[in-house]
C-alpha cells in the first residue's frame, strides 16, 4: 500500500497528553472490507486508567453517532 491510489488498511499511533499531563497512546487499525464496511480495532495505552476510560467512552461515543 502506497501514500497513492487505493488502500485497503490504515495503521497509525496517535499520542495524547492531557491537561492534567497524563499520557496516551492510542494504536488504531482499520481495514475496508469488500463490500465498503470499515472493520478494525482501537487499543489505549496508559498509565493511569482514567485517561483511557475516558477516551475509550469518547471514542465509542463517536462510533454510535454521537
Amino acid at each position: 500500500c502506497a501514500l497513492e491510489g487505493d488502500c485497503g488498511y490504515l495503521a497509525a499511533n496517535l499520542y495524547a497528553k492531557s491537561v492534567f499531563g497524563e499520557d496516551a497512546l492510542v494504536n488504531l487499525s482499520i481495514e475496508k472490507q469488500l463490500d465498503g464496511k470499515l472493520t478494525g480495532y482501537i487499543r489505549i495505552r496508559s498509565k493511569t486508567q482514567g485517561i483511557a476510560l475516558s477516551l475509550g467512552d469518547k471514542i465509542t461515543l463517536k462510533q454510535k453517532g454521537g
